[in-house]
């Protein structure tokens, strides 16, 4: 038998998770090597941006059986002593420079949460070094970036989980669920929303979402400004605190809006219905109410055509009131199914016999509420529809986006938002920025795959 350091860290890992398998199936009991997961057989992880995200997804990662955190890669001094506090490997390394982190070969998973304009270098440089990754989103800012990384994924063999937590979550594989079973009927229209607001700008935080101080140590000798920008289109711009904490709000190194926010409801969408890369796109928006502290739109509206699958998807977004809120609405001739990370509902087609009593309890309903107002002498709100459908907790299992990585780094499959699905994602959320720039329809050349 080999030596344990000559064999193939993969190799070792899947076999040790196979065994382990096993054994829980022959004793109904998890082994004691699983129950305490030895350092030989743990996942070792270098988590590689540990800001407002990344310590959240350090804290998931280590919550996973069998993985540990091994070293920790952040450009500013706070971040690196926040993350070092929670993580439980006491031992853990810090390292500032990145290329060092995928190059060391003790290292078997990245994860990724960074300023988007470094998503592609990173994953590229990860894949290349064998190391497996789970990436945020949007997943990077340009369509070369896209092909460069599918590319680097697909050549290397790694397992690549982008980070849409909606493919992780009960509600949405309940929406798939009910899709697939053709209770829909046909749906050639799906909208998209997510509004929201705030006492201050959205995006103008600090170090965490409820933070909106900057800190008070935040300096050129606590950020390494220098390494941040060198992979921005102004690598010799000066060095800027707000642009460094609340990098979301400027063109250098986010796509705004659309990477931010469209890519969650759209990956969602095309986890559904699986539609794929659209046939072009038209995109509409601007500063409308938060003006003065940011680059990028405050209000995005995007029309996505698909005319060979008889489907439109569109995406609406604002930023000074959230009525709305987050909803995914498929609109199908026979149902009406709403969604998102919170609820799944569906509605019978009122003009079918199935809802005919249920039309008729609405309309009691609001006959008795305009009659009451009337006694009142107000105006009688507007009755809500009672869904015919409600999911509720604990009617499917499904475990997290995080764990879904990990088992996929022990059983080499693909992941729930494998490398596929993140260049759909990459070339939708490209073209909506393109027709936004361009003020025009684009299109997407599938032969050629570049964006027309």
């Amino acid at each position: 038998m080999k030596p344990l350091d000559s064999i193939d860290r993969r190799t070792f890992i899947k076999n040790s998770a196979l065994a382990g398998a096993g054994l829980m199936l022959a004793t109904n009991r998890a082994p004691a090597a699983v129950e305490q997961t030895g350092r030989n057989n743990a996942i070792r992880v270098a988590c590689i941006g540990v800001g407002t995200q990344g310590h959240r997804l350090l804290q998931a990662a280590q919550n996973v059986p069998g993985t540990e955190i091994s070293v920790i890669c952040d450009l500013y001094a706070g971040n690196i002593a926040r993350a070092k506090e929670l993580c439980l490997n006491k031992d853990v390394r810090i390292v500032k420079e990145w290329e060092k982190v995928v190059a060391d070969p003790s290292i078997d998973a990245v994860i990724i949460a960074v300023p988007d304009f470094w998503h592609a270098p990173i994953t590229v440089a990860a894949a290349n070094a064998k190391k497996d990754i789970y990436v945020e989103k949007g997943w990077c800012k340009t369509l070369p970036e896209a092909k460069q990384m599918r590319e680097a994924v697909k050549r290397n063999k790694v397992v690549m989980q982008l980070g849409h937590h909606m493919n992780s979550i009960p509600q949405m594989h309940k929406a798939l669920e009910i899709y697939k079973s053709g209770a829909l009927g046909k749906v050639p229209l799906v909208r998209g929303y997510i509004d929201r607001t705030n006492e201050h700008p959205e995006w103008k935080f600090y170090t965490d979402y409820g933070i909106q101080e900057m800190p008070k140590d935040a300096s050129p000798e606590t950020i390494d400004w220098k390494r941040f920008v060198a992979n921005s289109p102004h690598p010799d711009q000066p060095f800027d605190a707000e642009r460094f904490f609340t990098w979301r709000r400027y063109w250098d190194f986010g796509t705004g809006i659309a990477g931010d926010l469209l890519t969650h409801i759209w990956d969602a969408i095309n986890m559904v219905r699986g539609m794929g890369i659209p046939e072009s796109a038209v995109t509409q928006g601007g500063k409308y109410f938060w003006k003065e502290d940011r680059e990028v739109p405050d209000m995005w509206h995007v029309l996505f055509d698909y005319p060979k699958q008889e489907l439109a998807v569109t995406f609406n977004c604002s930023f000074h009131n959230k009525h709305v809120g987050e909803l995914i609405q498929f609109l199908g001739r026979d149902m009406t199914m709403e969604c998102s990370s919170e609820f799944c509902r569906t509605y019978i087609a009122d003009w079918k016999p199935e809802a005919e009593q249920r039309v008729m309890q609405g309309r009691r309903l609001a006959a008795e509420t305009r009659k009451a107002a009337e006694a009142l002498g107000i105006q009688a709100p507007p009755t809500a529809v009672a869904p015919d459908y409600v999911f509720r907790p604990g009617e499917l299992k499904v475990t997290s986006h995080m764990q879904n990585f990990f088992d996929c780094v022990r059983s080499r499959e693909l992941p729930r938002c494998h490398v596929d699905r993140a260049f759909e994602e990459a070339v939708a959320l490209v073209m909506s920025v393109e027709s936004y720039r361009r003020e025009a329809k684009v299109k997407w050349d599938p032969v050629k795959e570049e964006i027309v």
